[in-house]
């Protein structure tokens, strides 16, 4: 009969048995600083009775020089997303570090089995990005320790991160500046469903920037719908019913627009000469539109730079996370929907 052989007890072991994360474990096998004296008593008692080989697990480790980062999302399909990824996988591949990639579909049970596997990968930072949408949401779903961690596409006040999400605020003031610079003054706006904190953030630019222009908010301007170009059509419809009609449309998304020009088409109004049109986002589809769409972009790609770069700088310095939230500077897309000069 052949022996029994007997698995090596893991940091995962040694973890369950002191009861912190494996990256508390790492840290302190590696005397990172930050550490509480009780925390370092349990983690070395439970390295004394496993009889674990802190020598050669700390060979292994290399901690913050393992030159790999995860990044868990909740929507691997979404529009946003890639564009993000591509942010972060740059930054990340220009300065020596690869990505793990993990989609917990918006499961906590999924994120913290994927954060399990990045601890014992011994990532040196993880970054959380939500292709969904922008909204606030807890801690990790599990405990993550000492290990850098970045919010992306949203943000928390459970944990001190780095959180980096778009300036809707901006992005709706820009697009509404743009139209009242080009001698509009009843702008309709068309918006998305009231439970994405961009709706509200955008409105918000919206109205602050018709009062920096002396231009009374008119709430009968304003519709809410859903994101889809059918929305944008029948809102759009709908603005073409009053009375006094609006002489530019503000939609807060690029689908939205797509509905609202087919809906002035069909009403014959000409864009720009009647209403002018600006979408959000600049989606793919926006410059193919007739006339081609002037929209605000999403700054996905800088996001996603920023994200990676925030991350790796923590790495670099050790220094303990601080709770900051970075909103990213959406820009205007000058196109002959609004009717000014453009591309």
């Amino acid at each position: 009969m052949g022996t029994k052989k007997t698995l090596p007890v893991t940091i995962r072991d040694v973890a369950q048995l002191a009861g912190v994360a494996p990256g508390t474990v790492s840290k302190v096998l590696n005397n990172a600083p930050h550490i509480s004296e009780e925390t370092k008593a349990r983690v070395e008692e439970a390295v004394r009775k496993l009889n674990f080989r802190r020598n050669t697990i700390a060979r292994s480790l290399k901690m913050s020089h393992t030159a790999t980062l995860g990044l868990i999302t909740d929507d691997l399909e979404g529009v946003f997303t890639m564009s993000m990824m591509r942010g972060v996988e740059a930054v990340a591949s220009a300065q020596g570090f690869s990505v793990f990639l993990c989609n917990s579909y918006g499961d906590m049970a999924r994120e913290k089995d994927h954060l399990q596997v990045l601890l014992d990968k011994q990532v040196d930072g993880i970054i959380l990005l939500s292709g969904y949408k922008v909204h606030e949401r807890g801690a990790p779903a599990l405990d993550l320790g000492q290990v850098p961690t970045v919010y992306l596409y949203q943000y928390t006040r459970a944990v001190s991160a780095s959180c980096i999400i778009p300036d809707d605020l901006g992005g709706g003031a820009v697009a509404t500046r743009h139209l009242l610079e080009l001698g509009r003054r009843r702008i309709g706006f068309l918006n998305g469903p009231p439970h994405y904190e961009a709706t509200h953030r955008r409105l918000d630019g919206y109205r602050q920037e018709l009062t920096t222009h002396g231009v009374a908010f008119d709430p009968a301007l304003v519709r809410v719908g859903k994101w889809n170009e059918a929305s944008g059509y029948q809102m759009a419809h709908e603005l073409l019913a009053l009375s006094d009609l609006p002489d530019a449309l503000f939609c807060a998304s690029d689908s939205l627009a797509v509905g609202a020009l087919e809906a002035l088409r069909e009403r014959g109004v000409r864009v720009p000469e009647d209403i002018a049109v600006v979408g959000f986002d600049n989606r793919n589809f926006a410059k193919y539109q007739r006339p081609p769409l002037t929209t605000v972009a999403l700054p996905l790609v800088e996001m996603g730079t920023k994200a990676g770069q925030l991350l790796i700088d923590a790495i670099h310095t050790g220094s303990p996370q601080q709770a900051e939230l970075i909103e990213v500077e959406c820009q205007l897309v000058v196109r002959q929907s609004c009717g000014a000069v453009g591309g």
